[in-house]
């Protein structure tokens, strides 16, 4: 069991977004001549590292951060590790005063993005890339939603034996008592459960009631439990903490529903970066097969550009946007919540 705790124990599920269907549509991106693109990379290579803030986890990071180094030799990536809106409060704040931080960020903060990106506060990528990025997953004009992190179902294996393929199958006998759910401690959550009435039916959550579940507040929390065998299932927790867990051989699998939704994560080049050039170089390389392939490695995430290994089908997953639940709505579902569950 340590085993398996260790290998979670820095992951989160700190998501900052809600849901609802697709980015804001806009136009295409362009990539520069290949000639200006070459100085771009000559003079990147001369500013010689690339300050990257992101909510994503360490393992994530630190494999884009090695794959980027090895084919982008003389730049180095610096990582800052923020969640939530104390990532873009930081970047806010270098932006008034002029200090040198973030010149790129991977940000699950579509209203921060959304805002910059209309205040023309944020450069376009302008590598090979960018042309080839699908008009659907470019938010606001200004920023590439790089990918898409899928909320999934997981269950112990040596505990149930018979497939589970949605949330329906979450009702049968040997989940009563034994299921983890979250508890209703943030929006992502509010708007989880709304997700579920409205694809699902308004039977569904009476139903997961009726399974006397356990209320949790961290996906991390209810996943251990799931692989200790003291919980048949979660209803709700992410690739990235479940994916180091199955490449370990624990004893459980996972499920992603169809259709599904997720945390979008999109990229961000400051106008005030310091390193301007390594920023273009950053930001194409994670746009590219390349990047997006390194990313997805463990199923983490699904891509928004075809045929990248290991990806998950985001056209079954639809992105999160945090504008449907604001303080008033997320009080108003909470107290309905609360009279199903408590």
């Amino acid at each position: 069991m340590k085993h398996y705790v260790k290998a979670i124990s820095a992951v989160g599920i700190a998501m900052a977004a809600t849901l609802s269907s697709q980015p804001t549509l806009a136009q295409a991106f362009k990539s520069a001549p290949a000639g200006d693109w070459a100085k771009v990379v000559a003079e990147a290579k001369k500013e010689g590292r690339v300050a990257l803030y992101s909510a994503a986890v360490p393992a994530t990071l630190n494999r884009l951060k090695a794959d980027f180094e090895k084919l982008n030799p003389g730049i180095t990536v610096e990582i800052t590790r923020i969640t939530g809106i104390q990532l873009v409060s930081k970047m806010d704040q270098e932006r008034d005063t002029g200090a040198d931080g973030a010149d790129v960020a991977i940000t699950p903060e579509t209203s921060w993005v959304t805002d910059r990106a209309k205040a023309n506060q944020l450069k376009l990528p302008v590598g090979p890339a960018a042309a080839a990025w699908p008009v659907k997953y470019i938010q606001s004009g200004g920023s590439p939603m790089l990918a898409i992190e899928p909320m999934i179902i997981v269950y112990n294996t040596n505990l149930v034996k018979t497939p589970v393929n949605d949330y329906a199958d979450l009702m049968r006998p040997e989940f009563k008592g034994k299921l983890a759910t979250p508890d209703l401690v943030a929006t992502i959550f509010t708007a989880w459960y709304d997700w579920l009435e409205q694809t699902r039916g308004p039977k569904l959550l009476p139903g997961l009631a009726a399974q006397g579940p356990k209320f949790y507040a961290s996906a991390v929390q209810s996943t251990q439990q799931v692989v200790a065998g003291e919980l048949a299932g979660v209803t709700l927790t992410v690739p990235s903490i479940t994916g180091p867990l199955v490449a370990q051989g624990a004893p459980i699998r996972v499920v992603v529903p169809k259709p599904a939704v997720g945390t979008p994560y999109y990229g961000v080049i400051a106008t005030w970066s310091k390193r301007p050039n390594a920023a273009q170089v950053f930001m194409d390389y994670v746009m590219s097969p390349a990047g997006q392939t390194t990313w997805a490695v463990l199923g983490e995430i699904a891509s928004p550009l075809p045929n990248i290994a290991k990806s998950l089908d985001i056209s079954t997953t639809a992105a999160a946007d945090p504008s449907k639940f604001p303080p008033d709505a997320n009080a108003a579902y909470k107290a309905k919540w609360d009279k199903i569950f408590k």
